[in-house]
């Protein structure tokens, strides 16, 4: 999504009802961000399903270069994938 404001109430919807299980994905902290806005609307509209948010927890973030720091948070492919195998 481009944006996090105004969110997009309808393509969250169209795409939560579609699906098993929701990950999200922030290349910054999961605090505040478009993991955040998208639990809040599926629980509002009692949506319920394996959810995750990934992305930088809230702890002083690991120095090293972008790919370093993503395998370290485990957004990557593979990280992603094993996170999505978790869920189902």
């Amino acid at each position: 999504m481009h944006t996090v404001k105004p969110l997009d109430k309808e393509a969250v919807m169209k795409s939560a009802k579609k699906c098993r299980a929701i990950i999200t994905v922030e290349e910054h902290s999961i605090n505040g961000g478009l993991g955040e806005a998208c639990a809040s609307l599926l629980m509002e509209e009692k949506i319920y399903k394996p959810f995750k948010i990934a992305g930088f927890p809230d702890e002083e973030t690991v120095a090293g270069s972008q790919i370093e720091i993503f395998n370290h948070y485990g957004i990557t492919g593979e990280g992603l994938s094993t996170t999505a195998m978790k869920l189902l």
